[in-house]
């Protein structure tokens, strides 16, 4: 018995250790067992993606575009689907300044106890509210948790399942030092970083973006939106 409890224990352990630190390492594991969700992009150009979640807000995401604006930064913003619909300007704002937006559902609520008809019909209202037109599209769901068929379904309807490698959980709050940190350390060419311009208080992200950008620019990396990104790292290396 207290065998098992010393082994629970330490899986507790090391599950805390990689939900805090997020190791690079482990990202292959991960990537084996979900091959539906893309986290990263496998490039050795140096561009890493920005994405914001639960926009859009008509007070915050217009400071996070100023921001960007500001470092010559682009982004994918996913968006809330009912949001978008009460705030229908801050998503032309966000497409004017030449960002990309995606599908983040029409509710911010798990999508785990919808049906096949309901999950597709979020997903296509969504569809409407933002905007998208023809062409690759990006779904993250909320909380970043769906079932493996809804996933299905959203790729027979012609999306892409997006995560990230560089999330510093910033709806739970943490200090502003721990989220420069976690990002900073994964910023490599193909990081997919993740934060939130749409949650109660995204204070603490908006004073950690500009750092993030000029650490990401230190590092020699370009800051582009998800869609980019990918077209980017699919071009042939030109050789002399």
């Amino acid at each position: 018995m207290m065998a098992v409890l010393l082994l629970a224990a330490a899986l507790f352990g090391v599950g805390l250790l990689v939900f805090w630190m997020e190791p690079l390492t482990v990202l292959s594991v991960i990537e084996r067992l979900t091959p539906n969700v893309t986290y990263r992009v496998r490039t050795h150009r140096p561009v890493v993606a920005l994405s914001f979640d639960d926009g859009p807000h008509p007070t915050f995401t217009l400071r996070v575009l100023d921001i960007l604006q500001q470092h010559d930064a682009k982004a994918t913003f996913f968006l809330i689907g009912e949001r978008a619909v009460r705030h229908p300007e801050v998503v032309s704002y966000i497409k004017a300044a030449g960002h990309e937006v995606g599908n983040h559902y029409f509710r911010n609520c798990p999508t785990l106890g919808h049906s096949d008809a309901d999950f597709v019909g979020y997903l296509e209202q969504t569809e409407k509210a933002i905007g998208l037109i023809a062409g690759p599209k990006l779904f993250r769901p909320p909380g970043g948790v769906a079932w493996p068929r809804q996933l299905r379904l959203a790729r027979a309807h012609g999306y892409k399942c997006v995560l990230g490698c560089a999330y510093p959980h910033d709806p739970i709050r943490p200090p502003v030092w721990y989220m420069r940190w976690l990002v900073g350390k994964n910023l490599v060419p193909g990081t997919i970083v993740i934060l939130h311009d749409g949650i109660s208080d995204p204070s603490r992200s908006i004073e950690a973006l500009p750092h993030i950008l000029t650490a990401g620019r230190k590092k020699g990396l370009r800051f582009t939106s998800i869609g980019a990104l990918v077209t980017e790292a699919a071009r042939p290396v030109e050789t002399s």
